[in-house]
């Protein structure tokens, strides 16, 4: 019962990728911003949000990494991302407080001054009931110079305070709700790929060891094709689970 699903998907994984496999993926990286995760006082959910929101956009994620408050730490993973990776992604470190650097980080990546932008000046004396330009709420006004402001979605609806970019580094918010809601209505105006990926999951009542020579075989002769286990011991219905995932270039079902 073991051998005769996975014989099943092996023909069917041929079938449908043996058209796919000199096509290059659109990659990301993603960099989460502040200390308060390294120290474990916050769970890090943005990353696990955004890593699979990337990969329904047909985009193949190469890194996480995780680092301070740190100006010049923000500056050298900026770096290393925007020359590895086709889009590299911030959360956190936006904000009126001290421990804000993401915005100077990106900047010194680029060697670039930041500059108080006019729009975004506007939008943060609004929200904070101020006049002053000095007041901590503008520094969320002081951005790269060469940024770029992303205000409405596909449908035209505008944010109230827009995504900032530079190049191809898209800083978003470290508050959840607040990453979810921008990312979510800017990530089809803001990414784009050629690609969509498909997966499969197929659920075994087997160990890792039972199944290892098989799952490596189909991982040998089938290289373009992900293939990963993934035990789940808690479940006594399921308790080894192994997927698959595989990509299209201009085919969709």
């Amino acid at each position: 019962m073991v051998i005769k699903p996975l014989f099943i998907f092996r023909s069917t994984i041929f079938r449908l990728f043996c058209t796919t496999r000199e096509t290059k993926s659109t990659t990301a990286g993603i960099i989460v911003i502040g200390d308060e995760i390294l120290k474990g006082q916050v769970v890090d959910t943005n990353s696990s949000y955004l890593a699979l929101e990337l990969h329904k956009l047909g985009l193949q994620l190469k890194k996480i990494s995780v680092i301070g408050d740190n100006v010049h730490e923000v500056c050298d993973e900026v770096r290393f991302h925007s020359n590895s990776y086709d889009y590299v992604l911030t959360t956190g470190g936006i904000g009126p407080t001290h421990d804000d650097v993401t915005y100077e980080g990106v900047a010194l990546a680029f060697n670039e001054p930041l500059v108080l932008d006019p729009e975004l000046r506007d939008i943060c004396m609004n929200f904070y009931k101020t006049s002053d330009v000095n007041s901590p709420g503008m520094k969320l006004a002081k951005i790269p110079k060469t940024s770029k402001l992303t205000f409405k979605t596909l449908e035209g609806v505008r944010m109230v305070y827009p995504n900032v970019s530079i190049k191809n580094v898209y800083m978003f918010p470290g508050i959840p709700e607040l990453l979810r809601k921008s990312f979510g209505c800017l990530k089809t105006v803001l990414f784009k790929s050629n690609k969509k990926f498909y997966s499969k999951a197929v659920y075994l009542t087997a160990t890792e060891e039972s199944i290892a020579k098989l799952l490596g075989k189909l991982a040998e002769d089938f290289p373009d094709v992900q293939f990963g286990s993934y035990p789940k011991l808690q479940d006594t219905f399921r308790p080894s689970m192994y997927s698959t995932d595989f990509s299209f270039h201009g085919v969709y079902f």
